[in-house]
């Protein structure tokens, strides 16, 4: 009996000695963080800003149009009029097939059909028309005619070669208009809309950053060893001569963006039971202040209410130099925010 009294004491005392620790450590920090040292390197007077959050990805150039040419019909290359590199217009003729069967077909065809138009019967008519219409049709396959107004980037035959139809000749490309096709991951899907502005650069182009907008975002997702991503397509506004399909590209989407609001450091941020709380220094004083939160680009956020312009704040300076207690304290979502990289003011 006397040794069961004995444990039970010893319990106690333990007891008493974790809560009496456990209440003196809690109470040391709440007197730690309102006794803040008000530094002018550890404060900051609150101001406005702007500020923008933006998704990164990196793809390739590649012109809005791009077109394989082929013939319908088989034929040895009489007449090769471009080379790669050549500029042409729309309905030019760049490769012609030996089509002197074709050429008297047609002309047979025309003659009878005028002749059908003054002595023939109606059927007669119909017939010879059909017959014109097929030779005119099997004549202009013996002609490639440029699709659209633009330059010839491959050429695959030469004069003589024989061809079958639907064997690419050439590689025509629209250069007055250039897109940027991208991958991103399924985790940023949600903040992107078509119609999104996007920042764009270029290794061939340094220095130089070009705009654009998100124009198409796929209907479906690919895995590729684990990794879901989703391609999206944004239209450049400007062409450069130095522009080839194929080269690479960084693009900023702006998915929020915010001017002339209160903007303050993430690190300013303390979590105390779920709720956002600043320390706003009061004379030679520090006092706790709960805040709304919007906007975040990672490193700064927006305040939608709790501050005024002209607080004073402490900005936590030791957490801004240790980049793994910002983690801690402030974990991706936690302050409004996602992934995305900084810009703006």
């Amino acid at each position: 009996m006397k040794k069961i009294l004995v444990i039970i004491i010893v319990i106690l005392l333990v007891i008493t000695g974790i809560y009496y620790g456990y209440n003196r450590f809690y109470a040391s920090l709440d007197t730690e963080e309102n006794q803040q040292i008000i530094t002018d390197q550890n404060t900051i007077e609150v101001s406005e800003g702007s500020m923008k959050k933006t998704i990164s990805a990196s793809g390739n150039i590649y012109p809005v149009k791009d077109r394989s040419l082929t013939f319908s019909t088989n034929g040895t290359i009489d007449s090769l009029n471009i080379e790669e590199g050549d500029k042409v217009v729309r309905d030019y003729i760049l490769i012609e097939l030996k089509n002197n069967q074709a050429k008297l077909q047609f002309l047979r065809a025309e003659n009878q059909y005028k002749n059908a138009q003054i002595n023939g019967s109606p059927n007669a008519i119909k017939e010879a028309e059909l017959d014109y219409k097929i030779a005119r049709e099997n004549l202009e396959d013996t002609r490639l005619k440029a699709p659209y107004t633009g330059v010839i980037t491959e050429l695959l035959v030469q004069e003589g070669d024989y061809i079958n139809s639907g064997q690419q000749v050439a590689t025509l490309i629209d250069n007055s208009q250039y897109e940027v096709s991208a991958n991103i991951d399924e985790s940023e899907l949600s903040s992107l809309e078509v119609g999104q502005n996007v920042e764009i650069n270029m290794e061939a182009l340094p220095g130089l950053e070009l705009k654009g907008k998100l124009t198409e975002i796929s209907s479906k997702a690919v895995n590729n060893s684990g990794v879901v991503t989703i391609s999206i397509t944004v239209l450049i506004d400007s062409v450069y001569d130095s522009f080839k399909p194929g080269l690479s590209a960084d693009i900023e989407i702006i998915v929020g963006q915010v001017k002339d609001k209160i903007i303050i450091p993430v690190t300013a941020l303390i979590n105390r039971n779920g709720k956002k709380v600043v320390l706003r220094v009061n004379e030679d004083s520090t006092k706790p202040v709960e805040v709304k939160t919007g906007l975040t680009d990672g490193i700064r956020i927006v305040i939608v209410s709790g501050l005024k312009i002209g607080d004073k704040i402490i900005v936590n300076s030791s957490v801004m130099a240790n980049p793994g207690e910002v983690q801690r304290q402030f974990p991706q979502g936690m302050i409004g925010g996602g992934p995305g990289r900084s810009g703006g003011n």
